[in-house]
């Protein structure tokens, strides 16, 4: 497996540049929703960057795995916010399969949501829906630096050997250094 290991300095610079564009291209939104997990820091970055603190969340579960997903993903907390004509701006880190994104795009468009702008940070390029807005293309697993743990217990669990499991932390740039002692 390929890996694009990203660091925070990498998500402010892209979330930087996501948030110039849409100053630059005025794209008007009332409130940010950030799709949990992944999409909460750059949601709330650019919350941060665009002046907008109209920020709330839904979450939607589809990955067990490194490249190992649900048979689909499924809604565990909806937006709780009525966003009945709100323009909205949905956030995620990354457009993967892009069936999240499909499905809490959908979630907000059943409840009566007004024009929704989607944006990544990555896209990848098999993904069935096309972002509005995203910084980076790439066919690599992309391991995000708030989830970098969890990848390394990831990668151990499924590693049957030491040798195995050290091959592959050092292929994806990361160590068993990294857990923290807890």
């Amino acid at each position: 497996m390929k890996y694009l290991r990203l660091t925070w300095e990498d998500i402010e610079r892209q979330c930087m540049t996501i948030a110039r564009e849409i100053k630059r291209r005025e794209v008007p939104f009332d409130i940010i929703v950030g799709i949990a997990r992944g999409g909460w820091v750059p949601a709330r970055l650019l919350s941060d960057m665009l002046d907008n603190d109209e920020l709330h969340t839904m979450r939607v579960k589809f990955y067990t795995g490194i490249g190992e997903v649900a048979a689909k993903p499924v809604i565990l907390h909806p937006t709780q916010i009525d966003v009945t004509g709100k323009k909205v701006l949905l956030v995620d880190d990354i457009a993967d399969t892009g069936k999240s994104l499909s499905i809490a795009k959908k979630h907000l468009e059943e409840r009566g949501a007004g024009d929704i702008f989607v944006v990544t940070l990555i896209k990848k390029p098999h993904s069935e829906i096309n972002p509005d807005l995203y910084v980076a293309e790439t066919d690599a697993w992309v391991i995000f630096p708030w989830e970098v743990r969890e990848t390394i217990r990831l990668i151990l669990r499924k590693a049957e050997t030491k040798e195995e499991a050290e091959k592959e932390l050092a292929r994806a740039g990361l160590s068993e250094e990294e857990l923290p002692d807890c």
